[in-house]
């Protein structure tokens, strides 16, 4: 991996980028213990019955476990541990795939999956992360690390998710769509940083094109691993840093709320 410095004068070198990208929190960049190199979760949305997306000839499913499987062989090579939350065609509840990252006590989890729209113009690349754990979530936390409430803020997952969008973008020079907060499950419900990248719209034909070829996929999957290793040596192991603790109590986000309430 290259210095701090030359990633840094990549990301000044977007000129090009219609968009503008996300700014990187300003951080020194420290060695990890080899003790305990950081796991990374991987996540290949949807699977056996749920196909996800279908458009163009390509389904989601598949085409989400081909990134995944080629991204875990980047972060392999560049010493990381990596699980996946599943490794062929089969289905897992959103549930499960939290609880597999929660169980291994992931330092990070990422879950790759592509994208639609109503209109065939939309294309690129946007990442979504949460600051509201769900209610287990935040308690779960407050255990952990002792924490006086429960009721916490994430930023984690926020400066995780500006790491991959902006490496992915940067590599791919795909549209940056930018970073989004939604309380999806397997962002929620994870004890960890964690994200869900959309890497890119099946919906718009040269886009979905481009993600079928084996260059574009080396492209998409060497800048999500540059994300992820820029993150990990900017924030060391098992760091509460971003971690913020709120007045009141714990309170479930509103989509959990909307939830139990059906």
């Amino acid at each position: 991996m290259g210095s701090y410095g030359a990633l840094m004068a990549g990301l000044v070198s977007l000129a090009w980028h219609s968009v503008e990208l996300e700014a990187v929190p300003s951080v020194r960049l420290e060695a990890w213990d080899a003790s305990a190199v950081p796991l990374v979760v991987l996540d290949a949305g949807h699977g056996g019955h749920d196909g996800g997306a279908v458009a163009g000839g390509t389904l989601e499913k598949k085409l989400a476990l081909e990134l995944t499987l080629q991204l875990r062989e980047k972060l392999l090579l560049k010493g990381l541990r990596v699980k996946l939350t599943r490794s062929e065609d089969v289905f897992l509840p959103l549930e499960e795939r939290a609880a597999v990252a929660n169980e291994s006590e992931a330092t990070i989890f990422v879950s790759l999956h592509l994208n639609t729209s109503s209109s065939s113009e939309v294309n690129g690349i946007e990442t979504y992360f949460t600051e509201r754990k769900s209610l287990a979530a935040q308690r779960a936390l407050q255990a952990r690390w002792a924490l006086d409430s429960a009721a916490v803020k994430d930023e984690r997952g926020r400066w995780l998710a500006e790491n991959l969008q902006n490496q992915a973008c940067l590599s791919t020079r795909a549209a940056s769509r930018g970073i989004k907060e939604r309380n999806y499950a397997v962002v929620s419900q994870t004890l960890m940083p964690a994200v869900l990248i959309e890497c890119g719209f099946l919906t718009n034909a040269a886009e979905a094109e481009r993600l079928k070829t084996e260059e574009y996929q080396n492209k998409l999957t060497e800048g999500i691993s540059k994300g992820i290793m820029l993150f990990l040596k900017a924030h060391p192991r098992d760091s509460r840093r971003g971690i913020h603790l709120l007045a009141g109590p714990a309170t479930a986000p509103a989509e959990e709320r909307e939830q139990a309430a059906r």
